[in-house]
């Protein structure tokens, strides 16, 4: 077997049931990430962090909690094939992309079923530009700020005083 991707715990000595059909899932090498892929419904599980790992910063699911992005959370009817809790239904939504994923709130894992692979990175290619523009916007702001001054009369040479004293 290969060798288990970065943040891979382990390769499983069993695998899992799909939780839409229960059918045995294969594990996949997918990027720098292992994913177990149901060949009877198409659908993906992702162990917590497979996501960026299998296709790249624009599956990252912090993406997913923006208020750009984020749409309403409920529970599902899914169990999770790793930790067997229920997962939870968010909706994911930017302009006219729309996606219903699988969250596992207990282990972090992710169920995408055919075709939401698509959907999430169409999503992440469209917000990429206004993450880029924070990004620039808070260098921008630390630049304006300068390097801190440690050296007294700076306000930390100032603060760590107060506990040089005896």
């Amino acid at each position: 077997m290969d060798k288990p991707a970065v943040g891979k715990i382990h390769t499983r000595e069993k695998g899992l049931l799909c939780p839409r059909d229960e059918s045995l899932m294969k594990e996949t090498k997918t990027g720098d990430a292992f994913l177990d892929v149901c060949k009877k419904c198409g659908g993906q599980f992702f162990d917590s962090g497979e996501m960026f790992g299998a296709f790249g910063i624009k599956a990252d699911p912090s993406y997913w909690d923006r208020p750009e992005t984020g749409g309403a959370v409920k529970d599902g009817t899914l169990h999770c094939p790793i930790c067997h809790t229920h997962m939870l239904i968010q909706d994911v939504k930017h302009e006219k992309e729309h996606v219903e994923i699988d969250r596992c709130g207990k282990c972090g894992g992710i169920w995408l079923d055919k075709g939401e692979v698509q959907k999430i990175m169409a999503i992440g290619q469209h917000i990429k530009p206004i993450l880029d523009a924070e990004k620039r916007k808070a260098e921008a702001e630390l630049d304006k700020m300068g390097t801190p001054n440690f050296s007294p009369p700076g306000i930390m040479a100032q603060f760590l005083a107060l506990f040089g004293k005896g």
